[in-house]
């Protein structure tokens, strides 16, 4: 059987009639419109026309795709394992600012919230899921905001570099994380429930997502950039990002 050649994953997906745009016409910045649940569910839609299309490609690309099928809960162990030295470190030395004051108050309880997202990911049959989307050779978009996809007479991508082979559920926590961090009120339990609707997955799925949505992310997010020194941010800014990121991972669902 002969093998397609493709130098972008862009090129396979036009010829699934996906199309490549500039820009999504006709849409605002996300802070500018007002981000209903419908408008949500309707995304989940255009996504999932977009995974078909997507998923069992076995083309070859010259500029070839990231597998990132469980990457992301390998990432929070690894969150997790480091705040945890983290405070131990800052324990042994003492607080040197009132960033690493807020670590001592705040990273247990954080840290214990963390492992049990990871538990009960695991507990939805997380290895059925990950066997599932190796067997669907499932792809995900990466960039799901409404302003790089968006269904007309053709479903439009503006940016297909975030493109991996992972579970579709990742496409879900993508968008859902991202309005999680602007501050839009949603019923995130509905929103997991009507995506795992729309892409025909088992309630594991739910569950798993779930979990996700509940890890502590702009925390631990906070805490790695203070501690690589990425960010050149004062002792007060940082200060500040750590309680702003308490406000945006907000309670969890579990």
């Amino acid at each position: 059987m002969a093998i397609s050649i493709y130098n972008e994953f862009s090129d396979y997906m036009m010829f699934r009639d996906i199309k490549k745009v500039d820009v999504i016409e006709g849409e605002h910045n996300n802070t500018d419109i007002h981000i209903t649940e419908e408008l949500i569910i309707e995304q989940f839609r255009t996504i999932y026309d977009f995974h078909k299309k997507a998923f069992g490609f076995n083309g070859y690309l010259r500029n070839r795709l990231n597998n990132n099928t469980g990457k992301i809960i390998e990432e929070y162990k690894i969150y997790n394992k480091k705040l945890a030295g983290d405070i131990d470190n800052i324990k042994r030395d003492g607080p040197k600012n009132p960033f690493e004051e807020l670590i001592i108050k705040y990273g247990k309880e954080v840290i214990n919230r963390g492992e049990q997202c990871i538990r009960v990911a695991y507990d939805s049959d997380y290895i059925g899921i990950i066997k599932r989307s190796m067997r669907r050779t499932e792809i995900c978009l990466g960039n799901t905001d409404f302003q790089n996809i968006k269904k007309r007479n053709f479903i439009e991508v503006v940016n297909f570099e975030s493109c991996s082979y992972n579970m579709v559920e990742m496409d879900c926590l993508c968008l859902l994380n991202k309005l999680k961090k602007k501050g839009v009120k949603l019923d995130l339990q509905r929103l997991v429930n009507e995506f795992c609707q729309v892409e025909e997955l088992e309630d594991s799925s739910s569950k798993f997502l779930v979990a996700l949505l509940s890890y502590p992310h702009e925390f631990m997010k906070c805490c790695s950039r203070y501690r690589e020194g990425k960010k050149q941010w004062s002792q007060e800014r940082f200060s500040e990002k750590l309680i702003k990121a308490l406000i945006q991972d907000g309670d969890s669902l579990l």
